[in-house]
């Protein structure tokens, strides 16, 4: 039987890219050797049953290629797919499924003015280091390294990743001109593959490959031997592909605004959406029972795959409850015990390694725990921070409040309802008390959270239950000394008196 070849996307492009084009150039993949292990953040994009194309992990959960491969107009619609699209991850060999994995595409986002859109994968992918990205551009003739899946000279549909040297050379423009050295040569179906050079012992990513002659292809006439290509330079659109990809503090429903978490009188889990305002949608049960009385908390991915994780202590087991991508929760995974009574913070990243850490109050004290993640995350040793008086407060994470690039904490003294902005400093501790607001008693607002920024103005925000049954969120504010609070709006009409406990 013969199998079936699929149809791949041909990509639109000017005809005065290359010197010698008198054409368009058609859409790109890479003939070339095999392509060595660590080049595994190549991805290979399945739109559809037809259509196949190259890509980059960019983090655990975004995938960087060409939009052209989603439209033949170069212009794909915002949002989720217009055809099922499935992006495998982590495996030079595509036959080997033991490796890698798997992602439905849950969403595109296009760039405004160049052949590039970001897809997100339905859910994160762990142990895969993305690749980097060069801050850079290219130089006149500097060599690098294009990967793809794409057709070679003697394969129609490869299983294994391939790449090619070429010399590259760009200008002010969005475009890169390639030039095959040696054999190699850009053929159809590698849209979106990597531009990689070397910087050091990285690989940073330099471009996305786009259009390409193709001479020598399996399936190109013999009389076409042209092997130059183009590629979409990527090193100045940075700004654009980690603002997009970065996982925003507090999101746990995967749409990049900051949620909320409560624990209601039964001991039900509720996960209330964020709208992106400081308003909150239509919550979602994501716990049916048996957390009446533990200290919930959520800030930061734990498990490595891009996703915000639950951290709870139930009955002195301290616990992570991996996110699935949608705010429900898979199977828990025990990291340590710490006293029942404990009351757990989370904070974030206090110690810049990239991994989200945690604080606990206990015995009158403050400790801080540095976070491990991956498959099996796991917490450091305590370490102790606050030396006493910690009983009467109540500790939130407020992120990065003042904007100097680390976490703070905000405090509330149950005794007088004053509330206190504690300032991260670079060992990871907290010093340089400020005042952040007043009123705050138990009884008036019996509960409170940060809630990042829940309204995405940069500037930290927090959630309150009020005392007549609402919720409350306040819009942070800034004066010229320290982070304080702003004005209040109702988000929450009522029943909120039924909580014990919010994150």
């Amino acid at each position: 039987m013969t199998a079936k070849r699929p149809r791949f996307m041909w990509a639109v492009g000017a005809a005065t890219v290359l010197a010698t084009a008198a054409t368009t150039l058609p859409a790109s993949a890479l003939n070339g050797s095999d392509a060595p292990a660590q080049l595994n953040f190549t991805a290979k994009i399945n739109i559809g049953d037809e259509t196949a194309c190259t890509g980059s992990l960019v983090s655990p959960r975004w995938v960087l290629t060409a939009k052209s491969c989603f439209s033949a107009a170069g212009i794909p619609v915002t949002g989720k797919p217009a055809v099922a699209t499935t992006v495998t991850v982590g495996r030079a060999d595509l036959t080997q499924t033991t490796v890698g994995a798997t992602r439905g595409a849950a969403e595109l986002v296009p760039h405004p003015s160049r052949d590039l859109v970001l897809v997100k994968l339905a859910s994160g992918i762990a142990g895969v280091k993305p690749v980097a990205l060069a801050s850079t551009p290219v130089t006149a003739d500097q060599g690098v390294t294009v990967a793809g899946f794409g057709r070679t000279k003697t394969e129609w549909v490869p299983s294994k990743l391939h790449t090619g040297a070429f010399t590259a050379t760009g200008d002010s423009s969005a475009d890169v001109a390639l030039s095959a050295t040696g054999e190699a040569v850009i053929c159809q179906g590698d849209a979106g593959g990597p531009v990689l050079r070397i910087n050091g012992t990285t690989q940073e990513l330099v471009a996305v490959a786009g259009r390409s002659w193709q001479g020598g292809c399996l399936g190109m006439p013999a009389t076409e031997t042209r092997t130059g290509a183009v590629a979409t330079r990527t090193d100045d659109i940075r700004p654009w592909i980690t603002n997009t990809a970065n996982l925003v503090p507090g999101d746990m429903s995967g749409d990049n605004k900051p949620d909320l978490v409560a624990i209601d009188a039964d001991g039900k889990m509720w996960l209330y959406p964020g709208t992106g305002t400081g308003a909150l949608g239509n919550r979602i049960q994501i716990g049916t029972g048996g957390w009446a009385g533990a200290s919930v908390i959520h800030r930061g991915d734990w498990t490595g795959d891009d996703m915000e994780d639950i951290v709870a202590l139930i009955g002195g087991e301290l616990r992570v409850y991996p996110n699935r991508g949608d705010g429900t929760l898979a199977a828990m995974v025990k990291i340590g015990t710490l006293p029942a009574n404990a009351r757990l913070v989370g904070i974030g990243d206090t110690t810049l390694d990239g991994k989200p850490d945690l604080l606990a109050t206990y015995d009158n004290k403050l400790y801080q725990y540095a976070g491990n993640t991956g498959a099996t995350p796991s917490i450091g040793a305590a370490l102790l921070i606050g030396n006493g008086g910690w009983d009467v407060m109540t500790l939130t994470g407020l992120g990065d409040a003042n904007k100097d690039g680390r976490v703070d904490l905000l405090v509330r003294n149950t005794r007088d309802g004053v509330m206190y902005c504690y300032i991260g400093q670079a060992n990871g501790t907290f010093s340089n008390l400020n005042e952040f607001g007043r009123g705050y008693t138990t009884i008036f607002r019996p509960l409170l959270t940060g809630a990042a920024d829940a309204d995405r103005n940069e500037i930290a925000d927090i959630w309150a239950t009020s005392h007549d049954g609402t919720l409350k969120f306040y819009k942070g504010g800034a004066n010229t000394q320290s982070p304080i609070d702003g004005p209040s709006v109702e988000v929450g009409s009522g029943g909120w008196q039924n909580m014990k406990s919010i994150s």
